[in-house]
């Protein structure tokens, strides 16, 4: 904590009412400036949703976990659109003094993120937490003045989704998707409350049996091969060079799933379908979907 550690104390001003707007928030409302000009972000999904806004925030935490290929960077599927933004630590572990040392006039995180740190942040900078995946770019619009931008983005979104849809067909209903992740010492089944969980079920995907559970994941062993499968397997690793796949692809209980044989297992990005949570990853793992259901069909 800045103050306990001895740092500066925060000296920001709040924002006076009449100069600026009222954002209803997970936490209540937070009267923010009428156009921020030095956002600050704590969270990939404020990131993303930001760069997506068109606001490239002055400064951003990053996230992963350090067995990650590349553990101390911004995703990435934003590479080109994060030069000049101050790293300041990991999203678990902020570093306050750098944050305030910015002067935001605007902040922005997650309720899971950030909630205990909510009134030291806001002592730096008027704070914005979301709390849900489905309100969390509509809120971050509002509290950016980009209201009009962030409905034109979901409306495309849902466009997107009514052609996926529409060109699947009959088979959208029958094609059980399984997404898995090799870690370097398990593998990780993701379910419906996971990032890719949820945008699997916007989308209309049914999953398999074993994988349709309102939890995040669940980690299992080589014995439990068969619950990897489906029609369809995604799968990615947080670093290819230190990762389970091999021993797991590699396991005669892997040659008998039903999607190894019919040739529909397919690698994606761990920065998109897992770390992304915003509105730029969500159209990038349905370019996943569209590239490997519709224009590979089986």
């Amino acid at each position: 904590m800045v103050v306990a550690c001895g740092g500066p104390s925060p000296t920001a001003q709040p924002v006076i009412p009449e100069q600026g707007r009222v954002v209803e928030t997970a936490l209540g409302d937070v009267i923010v400036p009428q156009s921020p000009q030095r956002v600050v972000v704590l969270s990939q999904n404020a990131l993303d949703n930001s760069l997506a806004l068109g606001i490239k925030p002055i400064a951003s935490t990053y996230s992963g976990f350090p067995h990650r290929a590349n553990y101390g960077n911004f995703a990435d599927y934003l590479i080109d659109k994060t030069e000049d933004i101050t790293n300041v630590g990991h999203s678990s572990q902020p570093n306050f003094e750098a944050i305030l040392a910015l002067k935001p006039d605007l902040i922005l995180s997650t309720v899971d993120d950030h909630r205990p740190f909510y009134d030291l942040l806001s002592q730096i900078a008027p704070t914005v937490l979301v709390e849900t995946r489905a309100d969390a770019l509509a809120t971050y619009a509002a509290a950016l003045n980009k209201s009009e931008q962030g409905e034109a983005l979901i409306q495309d979104f849902q466009a997107r989704i009514q052609d996926f849809r529409q060109q699947m067909g009959d088979r959208l209903q029958t094609t059980e998707v399984s997404v898995l992740r090799f870690r370097p010492d398990q593998v990780r089944l993701y379910m419906q409350n996971s990032f890719c969980g949820y945008i699997l079920e916007q989308v209309g995907l049914p999953r398999p049996p074993p994988q349709a559970k309102a939890k995040f994941y669940e980690t299992v062993s080589l014995e439990a091969i068969p619950a990897m499968d489906g029609d369809v397997i995604f799968y990615f690793q947080d670093n290819p060079q230190n990762s389970m796949a091999q021993k797991v692809t590699s396991h005669p209980l892997w040659q008998q799933l039903e999607a190894v044989q019919q040739e529909r297992v397919y690698p994606v990005s761990f920065d998109t379908w897992f770390l992304g949570n915003g509105i730029l990853a969500a159209n990038a793992l349905l370019d996943d979907l569209f590239k490997y259901l519709i224009d590979s069909p089986p």
